[in-house]
């Protein structure tokens, strides 16, 4: 029973992730029934296959059958598409600059939906692959500076990339700053607590600079500012605490 229970929670997972995944939507003639491409291929290809090996016509509609629904359930058609009974109906056109704020995901979903409701319009026309391709090189580009896996920036748009790029540099300075009271043999004379863990201020700072840190390596820039902010605080109180002036 638990093992069946399992099951079903993992299967209703999968479906849900595959509904939150941009793809393509084509309306069959003038009807309304509408498929996405997968399950398109999943019905053709039960045909194909069943047809090749002399089949009673039964097996053949049940096979097409099966393919039809089983590509309706792995490639649902997503809950982002205008085709999708709760879908977005939002389909007007985007400026770059509203494209770079939008994520990959997003960007497609945009794509697809102008495509299925205006088959004049290609990609191109959109901008769409442009600013794909500014997000990617951006995240090519940012990805080894900050030392952040690019899987985990690869769904950011491009500002929040960009944004990741620049918290990471003042959390670099403000690094190098606490880092000088390590190495500097004058500031370790004039401000010992600096480099005391014991010393509350001292040990806040140092709590706020680790969890910044993690907060860099997890790639989230919901989190990531709000803690270099946090370090950046705790290390002026630290200052403060120690003296500096």
């Amino acid at each position: 029973m638990g093992n069946a229970s399992e099951w079903a929670v993992r299967r209703k997972a999968f479906h849900e992730k595959q509904l939150d995944r941009p793809r393509k939507v084509y309306r069959i003639g003038r009807t309304k029934l509408v498929v996405t491409g997968g399950q398109a291929a999943s019905t053709v290809g039960a045909a194909v296959a069943t047809a090749s090996v002399d089949s009673p016509s039964w097996l053949f509609l049940g096979a097409v059958a099966a393919g039809f629904f089983g590509g309706k359930y792995l490639y649902p058609i997503p809950r982002s598409n205008v085709a999708a009974r709760r879908g977005s109906s939002a389909v007007t056109r985007k400026s770059p600059h509203e494209l770079d704020s939008m994520t990959p995901a997003e960007i497609r979903a945009y794509q697809f939906n102008i495509e299925f409701t205006h088959k004049e319009v290609t990609p191109s026309a959109l901008g769409t692959e442009e600013a794909l391709g500014r997000q990617a090189e951006a995240v090519r580009t940012v990805s080894p500076v900050v030392g952040a896996n690019a899987e985990l920036l690869n769904h950011l748009s491009l500002t929040d990339v960009q944004e990741f790029g620049r918290t990471a540099a003042r959390h670099d300075l403000l690094k190098r700053r606490w880092l000088s009271y390590e190495v500097d043999p004058q500031k370790q004379f004039d401000y010992p607590a600096m480099s005391d863990a014991s010393s509350p201020a001292t040990a806040a700072m140092i709590r706020a600079m680790r969890a910044a840190d993690q907060a860099r390596t997890a790639g989230n820039p919901a989190d990531y500012k709000p803690a270099v902010d946090r370090f950046s605080q705790a290390l002026q109180a630290a200052e403060q605490a120690a003296g500096v002036p």
